[in-house]
């Protein structure tokens, strides 16, 4: 998990931090559903994050994802830099289950 978590770590910080540095003017940083805890409410409000543990399966992921939201609130309070993340929790393509009874995708 050490790699894992680290070389996720490394790319977020360098993507983010060239990004300011290089004069982007917005940046939309794109987290995951897997950000908020195991067993939070269904539908997931924002204020879930960081109340619970996450699902041990995919914790180290989700834990860079939260660094890197938290990494464009600092930019943002200490910079005053337009950096935002969404959680599209919702993705759906080709081949997907679109059957109405079962499908992971809501209406």
């Amino acid at each position: 998990p050490a790699d894992f978590i680290g070389v996720n770590l490394q790319i977020q910080t360098n993507v983010i931090h060239s990004a300011y540095t290089h004069g982007v003017k917005k940046l939309l940083f794109l987290g995951s559903s897997c950000i908020y805890p195991k067993f939070a409410p269904q539908p997931i409000p924002e204020s879930a994050l960081l109340t619970g543990p996450l699902e041990p399966t995919n914790e180290w992921y989700a834990i860079a994802k939260i660094a890197g939201i938290k990494m464009c609130q600092a930019y943002r309070i200490q910079h005053q830099w337009d950096a935002i993340s969404g959680m599209p929790t919702n993705l759906y393509g080709p081949n997907d289950n679109f059957h109405p009874e079962n499908s992971h995708v809501l209406p």
